[in-house]
């Protein structure tokens, strides 16, 4: 975004030096609607209601910085908010390296015991789910192998939408392999299926929440305790 904000400055004969502050406040409010642009493509459950509420309120202080800044420049909000911030949140250059992290936390994530226990623990919670696997009881082992070879399908398919040149995987073909491993009846299989989904997404919505805590730090730190005063 770098030859943007420049152009936008020179129109407006602004250096970047004094434009600092309102650059500043421009990346923290993009980093917030980044954030949650992602979540909403990727449609991530909530994990943190508090934290969503509190997020609220971060943006708005930094929303009303970034109007004080832009008053002292003699710009509309607008004008930022519609050539500036808007477009950071869908631009590929700055959602990609967050993406990437996100993905690198899975990586030791599959085989360790904070996959097994929470999997284990949940697989068969009729109130959770709302239905129960038949013969869950008798085969605890070969199920919770289908769900991590699930899991692992799911992550596959999610990180190679960020290749330039994605790699091309049979998706159904791979299912079909899993279930024919662990000879698990069809209605077992979907069941299983769309607990390893949502067991990725809770993951995915942890590790994205994980990435931006920098960013709500800063806010909490640098602005909110200075009682959102701007420091000229």
């Amino acid at each position: 975004m770098g030859e943007e904000i420049r152009t936008f400055l020179e129109k407006r004969h602004i250096s970047m030096t004094k434009a600092s502050g309102l650059l500043y406040m421009v990346s923290l409010f993009a980093g917030f609607l980044v954030h949650r642009s992602i979540r909403k493509h990727v449609q991530l459950p909530v994990i943190s209601p508090e934290e969503d509420k509190a997020d609220d309120n971060r943006i708005e202080t930094v929303g009303r910085l970034l109007e004080y800044e832009c008053k002292q420049l003699g710009i509309e909000t607008d004008e930022i908010m519609n050539e500036l911030v808007v477009p950071m949140v869908g631009h590929k250059a700055l959602m990609e390296p967050i993406l990437t992290k996100v993905y690198e936390m899975f990586d030791s994530l599959i085989l360790s015991d904070s996959f097994r226990e929470p999997t284990e623990a949940q697989i068969d919670n009729v109130e959770l789910w709302g239905d129960s696997l038949a013969h869950y009881v008798d085969r605890k082992e070969e199920y919770f192998q289908a769900v991590q070879e699930l899991f692992t399908l799911v992550l596959a398919a999610s990180q190679s939408s960020l290749d330039d040149q994605p790699q091309h995987m049979d998706h159904h073909a791979r299912l079909e392999e899993i279930k024919k491993t662990y000879e698990i009846e069809p209605d077992d299989f979907e069941k299983l299926r769309r607990r390893a989904t949502e067991f990725y997404r809770i993951a995915f919505a942890k590790y994205l929440s994980m990435v931006f805590q920098p960013v709500r730090e800063e806010v909490d730190e640098k602005l909110l305790k200075a009682g959102s005063t701007p420091q000229r």
